[in-house]
């Protein structure tokens, strides 16, 4: 499957005509037919049925055309600020963001680096259930403004602490927790709790066997994604506990203050063996916007 043939088929799609698609290709109607042809016999599928005056897409082809539009999109995006890149001789500098930290004071630091660094460019990594170590040793991102539980200290990595952030309870507007104020382990008695694997990795020691088994709460689920954990609570399947910035809100989700139990710590994490300057500039930022 190659560019050309994507681009064929994802017109002939939209406009359900291998004529006027040719023509917004700047093509002839042979050249798409040719290459429709093709990538039904690569990919073993038939994508359209077409009649005498009449295109239209098979059950396949409309799956296919639904999933391949966005990548495309992407995939122009990526060689357009490849091409950018390349021409301004800029510096991208890819950040890691964790999606429950307040941004506030991170987002003074990438204004203060982009105003000493005109010819930089700061992109957001995005969001994804990958191991933020391994990130940032393959080089797919620079820098990563994440919990410093998520960097074991053998990692060879280096953290530079910036704030702390306290843990909630987070739960659906119906489901019976939702009308506390603030909670304890106690309060949990006899709870469902959901978890997301990807957060039982990156802290394995959030809560104890011991302590779930002191206070009767059951695992009821293990999501493999993060947004799939929050769907369930918002299902009222159970309730869960995360870290999270104080101003953080979810539309569909009570969060409530977990008492008693100790905070985490967020910072910026980056591989010392391969940072230079643009890196340890933004550190330098952040130091100074995180200290106001």
């Amino acid at each position: 499957m190659n560019t050309t043939q994507i681009s064929c088929f994802l017109e002939v799609a939209r406009q359900l005509s291998f004529v006027r698609a040719a023509e917004i290709l700047y093509s002839t109607q042979p050249v798409v037919s040719y290459q429709i042809k093709s990538l039904e016999d690569e990919l073993g599928v038939k994508l359209f049925t077409r009649n005498n005056r009449t295109v239209t897409l098979t059950e396949a082809g409309a799956y296919l055309s639904t999933r391949l539009g966005p990548l495309s999109r992407q995939m122009e995006e990526a060689v357009s600020v490849a091409q950018a890149i390349q021409a301004r001789e800029r510096t991208i500098l890819m950040i890691l963001i964790r999606r429950l930290t307040d941004y506030s004071n991170l987002s003074a630091a990438i204004k203060r680096f982009m105003d000493e660094h005109p010819k930089a460019q700061v992109d957001i990594y995005p969001q994804s259930e990958s191991n933020t170590c391994k990130l940032l040793f393959s080089g797919e991102v620079q820098l990563a403004f994440c919990y410093q539980f998520e960097i074991p200290p053998h990692s060879k990595l280096q953290f530079l602490p910036l704030a702390k952030v306290d843990y909630y309870v987070f739960a659906s507007k119906d489901h019976p927790l939702a009308a506390y104020k603030e909670l304890t382990l106690a309060d949990l008695h006899c709870q469902k709790l959901l978890l997301a694997d990807s957060e039982l990795q990156k802290n394995a020691d959030l809560i104890s066997q011991k302590e779930l088994t002191q206070h009767d709460i059951q695992i009821a689920s293990i999501s493999s994604s993060f947004d799939g954990m929050l769907l369930m609570v918002e299902s009222g399947m159970g309730f869960t506990i995360l870290p999270c910035g104080g101003k953080k809100r979810f539309a569909h989700l009570v969060k409530i203050p977990l008492r008693n139990f100790p905070c985490a710590t967020v910072g910026l994490a980056w591989n010392p063996a391969t940072a230079g300057e643009p890196v340890l500039s933004f550190i330098a930022q952040a130091k100074e916007c995180f200290k106001k």
